[in-house]
């Protein structure tokens, strides 16, 4: 399905904010395989932005907007939305009623002009805002869908997720499941690179490939789409090792994703996860307590960057430190179990390494991280090599901890469904 974002918002134009909301809307659709064709960003002006969702809808199935649905005069998303669709403008008397009640619970007066939230084009289903005043809506109009999505990026996210791609599911079924690698290439050039994996360019369809240039490398992307995250993840593994075998590529890691997919595997099996985070600093707690709902499962994270932290909080071995160094993977081992003590979780992992720029203190090379996992089937430690500034490797080695985490917990399930066959 073609798909057009539309953020709102002179402020957008004028540059006085970033559009953070059109990156997140871009790859989520992506993710959930709906092809982003356009991307466009119009200000707070009624004839060009019925002009321009005029436009959307003619060359696309889906017109997402963001931006534009609250209550100044300013706000005037969804009447320029019906009017591109030709379809009256009108006030939701359902959605007045609740709107004044939210306003009496908020103990706050309800002012005439936070009415306009109540006006919608005629036909149009609504989509409730579960963390702010104004719902968002569908419209649907000659096999066209116009999605009105609210401004305040947490609120649109929310929205997004919760509200409109279960409807998007319903009425459209499962448009797939996109996942991407990253595979950074240093030490040969794009035009290298081409040269030893052009036979794989040419044969590509699904998985795709893609060479993007960054500061100091070359990133391969592997992106395959299929039903759903593992058939993605099955489909890009033999490409991924193809290009392994055939260029110098340092550690992947899974793409954005890696946290969601973590996340339901953890929800569906019932289980809790703690992290012991020396690199990472306290990423891998961030990134999992930003999502709703992750105090039923994600039970703490011991930042623990000096020795003393390690050996104090987590009781790793002083002999093993002094011996080894804090970046080895019988550092990160010790890491993992002791946070699982500490917190007394079904799984943890642990992030120990070099982010960079510098060196580690033996002449270890930036990028060198040992992620570990712990659970009731052992511990496992894998040995990393990221390329890229001090933040890239950092957010690569939480990405790649969930995804080894994720592994393992379907490692664990399938042991534990075999034991039960063989009882």
């Amino acid at each position: 399905m073609i798909t057009e974002i539309i953020t709102t918002g002179t402020e957008l134009l004028l540059g006085e904010i970033v559009n953070e909301n059109a990156q997140w809307l871009a790859s989520f659709m992506n993710e959930h395989g709906y092809t982003v064709a356009y991307l466009t960003t119009a200000g707070d002006n009624p004839k060009r932005l019925e002009e321009t969702f005029k436009t959307a809808l003619a060359r696309a199935d889906i017109v997402i907007t963001s931006g534009g649905l609250g209550s100044t005069m300013g706000d005037i998303t969804k009447k320029a939305g019906a009017d591109a669709l030709g379809i009256p403008f009108m006030l939701n008397a359902d959605e007045s009623i609740r709107l004044k009640s939210y306003y009496e619970q908020k103990k706050r007066k309800y002012l005439p002009s936070l009415e306009r939230q109540a006006w919608f084009a005629k036909g149009a289903v609504l989509l409730k805002n579960e963390y702010g005043s104004a719902s968002g809506s569908v419209t649907e109009c000659n096999g066209k869908l116009l999605i009105h999505l609210p401004g305040p990026p947490f609120e649109m996210k929310m929205m997004a997720q919760n509200q409109m791609m279960p409807f998007l599911e319903e009425k459209l079924g499962n448009q797939g499941v996109i996942r991407s690698a990253e595979l950074p290439v240093k030490g040969l050039s794009e035009a290298e690179i081409e040269t030893r994996i052009s036979h794989l360019l040419k044969a590509q369809n699904n998985p795709t490939i893609a060479l993007l240039a960054r500061p100091g490398y070359i990133l391969v992307r592997v992106t395959g789409k299929g039903c759903s995250a593992d058939d993605a993840y099955h489909l890009m593994e033999p490409v991924i090792k193809q290009i392994g075998e055939l260029l110098p590529v340092s550690s992947y890691h899974i793409e954005n994703n890696a946290r969601e997919d973590l996340v339901k595997e953890i929800q569906n099996n019932k289980l809790t996860i703690s992290a012991a985070e020396s690199c990472t600093g306290g990423l891998i707690g961030k990134l999992l307590t930003d999502l709703p709902g992750s105090s039923d499962y994600f039970k703490g994270s011991a930042v623990t960057y000096w020795n003393e932290a390690k050996e104090n909080v987590l009781h790793v071995d002083p002999e093993v430190l002094e011996k080894y160094t804090a970046v080895s993977e019988n550092v990160a081992k010790e890491m993992a179990e002791g946070a699982r003590r500490l917190y007394k979780s079904d799984i943890s992992v642990s992030t120990t390494g070099y982010a960079g720029p510098g060196s580690g203190e033996r002449g270890e090379p930036a990028g060198l991280v040992y992620i570990g996992v712990s659970g009731p089937i052992g511990t496992v430690v894998y040995e990393e090599h990221f390329m890229g500034s001090r933040k890239s490797v950092r957010y690569a080695a939480a990405e790649t901890a969930f995804y080894y985490a994720m592994k393992y917990i379907k490692k664990l399930v399938q042991e534990e469904r075999e034991k039960d066959g063989n009882r």
